[in-house]
């Protein structure tokens, strides 16, 4: 469906990018990895109140396509083009209607991603005031529109349909 299409443009995108435009796409990922780092580590008291609050509600009954976007596949692929393999059949798995995340582990967790390099929505999305980290959540949102930019700029043909 959506998301194995996603998938496949990412790839598709990441794989046409050579040389210098390939390790500018990496350079700002890296930049994307290194935001999520910071908000990782200042936000640490708001994630383990999530998970010991919630126990990880945001990840169930949802819609995939509002999580991972292409954006964010376009992010994990070039960091970890190992987990394409791993996605794909994932992706076979997504319902139509609202469902737990599927990468969940076990459909129960933990995510699939590693700390550091999560989709966008993941890693920004807090059930609390979230003022305190809002500077490192401003960082990650800005990456991920410089990533976006570079993209649609470099491959606009990618994002025709999108």
């Amino acid at each position: 469906m959506e998301l194995e299409r996603n998938i496949e443009k990412a790839r598709k995108l990441i794989d046409s990018m050579a040389g210098a435009q390939g390790s500018r796409l990496r350079d700002i990922c890296r930049g994307i990895r290194t935001a999520q780092d910071r908000l990782n580590h200042k936000a640490a008291p708001f994630f383990e109140n999530c998970m010991r609050r919630c126990k990880g509600m945001c990840c169930k009954n949802i819609h995939i396509n509002e999580i991972i976007n292409m954006l964010d596949l376009i992010y994990i692929l070039s960091l970890m083009p190992q987990l394409y393999g791993s996605l794909i059949p994932i992706a076979r798995k997504e319902q139509i209607f609202s469902a737990d995340c599927l990468f969940l582990q076990n459909a129960s967790g933990p995510c699939i991603f590693p700390h550091n390099v999560k989709p966008e929505r993941c890693i920004i999305t807090f059930c609390e005031d979230a003022a305190p980290i809002r500077n490192e959540i401003q960082s990650v949102r800005a990456k991920f529109s410089q990533l976006s930019r570079y993209t649609k700029f470099k491959r606009p043909w990618i994002w025709a349909g999108f």
